[in-house]
Parts: structure tokens; sequence; C-alpha cells
């Protein structure tokens, strides 16, 4: 009676504890905050950014500290796989990178979403002619 209790209570929470995970990786092309996705990111305001990476947050983007306007955050860079598929390494916090992007207003809240990023010498294209992530 014990082990059946047991499993159930195991089970129950690995659905739970699933679940919940399946929704947070779901929401890679919503606002920032999951409450709805960004349909046409090309509508918003052009950027163009260089600096360090102070941080990354995973799922959320990259912090650049940028010179005359301070630290802003990126989003949108792609998963580690998406660059590995790649053939190169995902920024990382001390690279100074370039990212090419559009600030876009989703819940009264500016995003700055990354379309492209170059790394030493190479472009790394992130999203295709409909705005969508390349990793998708």
């Amino acid at each position: 009676m014990i082990k059946k209790i047991t499993l159930t209570t195991v089970t129950v929470l690995m659905v739970l504890v699933m679940s919940t995970g399946w929704g947070l990786a779901m929401n890679g092309n919503g606002a920032g905050g999951g409450s709805g996705p960004i349909h046409d990111i090309f509508s918003g305001t052009p950027f163009e950014y260089t600096g360090l990476i102070n941080a990354c947050v995973p799922g959320e983007g990259v912090i650049l500290s940028v010179e005359d306007v301070g630290e802003v955050i990126v989003y949108g860079i792609g998963p580690a796989t998406y660059w590995e598929e790649q053939d190169l390494a995902r920024p990382a916090v001390g690279e100074e990178i370039t990212v090419v992007g559009y600030t876009v207003v989703c819940d009264s809240v500016s995003l700055n979403i990354a379309t492209n990023v170059l790394v030493g010498e190479v472009w790394v294209d992130l999203r295709d002619e409909d705005g969508m992530p390349l990793w998708r």
C-alpha cells in the first residue's frame, strides 16, 4: 500500500515538473514576461549595438556593456545547440559582439530582439525572413 502511494506521488510530481518545463520551453517567441507572442519584430525600431557581454541569462538573452549607452539587454541570441550546429561557440561573458536587431514594444515593455550577431569576423543569422528564430 505504501509503495503504491509513493509511486503515485512520485508520478504526479514528475508530471507537474515536466509540464512546467514544457510550458517554459514553448515561450521562446513570446514577450519577455511570457504574456504573448511578438508577431512582427520587423515593425520595431532597428538597432545595432557593439559591446562586451557582461552576463548571459539562459532563456533571457545577454547583457551588453555598450560605450556611451550603458548596459543593454538583448534577447534572442539562441540556444547553445543552435550555435553548435553552426560550428561556433555561443558568445560568452567577456566577449565583444555586435548585435543587429529590432526594438519592439510588447505589453508596454521595450525588448531588443536580435536578428544577427557578429562574433569575431563571422555574422550569424538568428531569424528568418518572417522574424522566426532559425533554431525552431
